[in-house]
């Protein structure tokens, strides 16, 4: 995401695109957003076929419309939401290039402008894009790590309710505020309410005596910069598998000397 678009996510202001002005989601209509934001996730890079790697997403997305998978209903009815027109119309267009374009409110977008479309909603909204640098069958054996990781910890999933229930509790708001909450701004305060939470209890335990920390980046300021790897938690990072390797090399020769 270019940074430009950086300031207008602090405050939640609608991003400028061209004649568009896309807004962010708010929590109230996340379950129809949650339903319609499919249209932009299509793993369309992962699939072996020449002829739909060499479209473009936009193309992929009018060639592949079907009852089952009504991608151009989903993008109308998305359009809608995020510029807040509920009248808003969309229609498949050709542009100066003679390339699948799309015209929104009468205006003529082309494929390249439609990527960074995506990009800005998948953004303001939290929205994880398939990652095209990083093979499909990687992606899914990390997602399978990653469940596996929740299913042996023991903790279940919470439920929409229950987390809009979490950001309540922690700060005071109504159920109608969190309703007009912007998806991004949800996720956020979750996301900071637990790490401020641990950074507590935490330094608490520390200075308390009784505890040490081996690792120092755990007591880490529940203000630092929260952003990390999506996979971070699952990946195996090279120095492990580094001291793995030796650590076996060191039993073998231990056990060649005997």
């Amino acid at each position: 995401m270019n940074d430009k678009y950086d300031i207008y996510m602090v405050f939640d202001q609608p991003i400028p695109y061209k004649e568009l002005r896309i807004h962010p989601v708010l929590m109230k209509d996340y379950a129809v957003f949650n339903y319609l934001s499919q249209a932009l996730l299509v793993d369309k890079n992962s699939i072996s076929d020449v002829d739909i790697l060499s479209m473009t997403y936009l193309e992929y997305l009018y060639k592949y419309n079907t009852n089952e998978d009504p991608y151009i209903a989903m993008l109308q009815a998305l359009f809608q939401i995020v510029t807040r027109n509920p009248e808003l119309k969309m229609n498949m267009g050709i542009d100066e290039n003679n390339k699948m374009a799309i015209i929104i409110g009468g205006v003529m977008y082309s494929s390249m402008d439609f990527d960074e479309i995506k990009n800005i909603v998948a953004e303001q909204n939290m929205l994880e894009l398939p990652d095209d640098m990083m093979q499909k069958e990687v992606r899914d054996k990390l997602r399978e790590a990653e469940e596996f990781k929740r299913r042996i910890s023991g903790i279940k999933r919470a439920t929409l309710e229950d987390l809009v229930i979490c950001v309540m509790i922690s700060t005071a708001m109504s159920v109608e505020d969190v309703g007009n909450l912007t998806i991004r701004k949800f996720g956020k305060i979750l996301e900071r309410v637990d790490n401020k939470l641990h950074y507590e209890i935490y330094l608490s335990a520390q200075m308390s005596g009784f505890v040490k920390f081996k690792d120092k980046s755990v007591i880490k300021h529940w203000m630092s910069d929260l952003r990390k790897d999506r996979y971070s938690d699952v990946k195996v990072q090279p120095e492990t598998i580094k001291s793995e390797i030796n650590l076996d090399n060191a039993r073998k020769a231990l056990q060649d000397k005997r």
